[in-house]
């Protein structure tokens, strides 16, 4: 028996047309980079939206692959959110405990 670990596949980019790039990565769609007439270079992300407007090819490439994955991005909204949680009930705790304290050492 063997065991096969995918790999995981490095982005793609591809000129589309002139100073129109798009990059994937296993067939999913990243995003893309295109030329303004100003020669700018106008990045955007997997959904189109707008990443931001950079000098070179190169900076606009490298923000489109900054981005992170909205599914990524929505879990760690969800884990911090929860640890915020946690942290206003341990406080509340805590709080509720050294009061409780400062009330009951006069009496021992």
């Amino acid at each position: 028996m063997s065991l096969t670990i995918p790999s995981v596949s490095s982005p793609t980019w591809a000129r589309v047309d002139a100073g129109l790039y798009v990059v994937s990565r296993a067939g999913e769609y990243l995003g893309s980079v295109d030329r303004s007439n100003d020669g700018a270079y106008l990045a955007f992300d997997g959904r189109a939206t707008p990443v931001g407007r950079y000098d070179t090819l190169r900076e606009a490439k490298s923000a489109v692959l900054s981005v992170p994955d909205p599914e990524t991005a929505r879990r760690e909204r969800h884990t911090q959110r929860v640890f915020q949680r946690v942290a206003a009930v341990s406080g509340v705790v805590a709080g509720s405990l050294a009061l409780t304290a400062g009330t009951v050492v006069p009496f021992l």
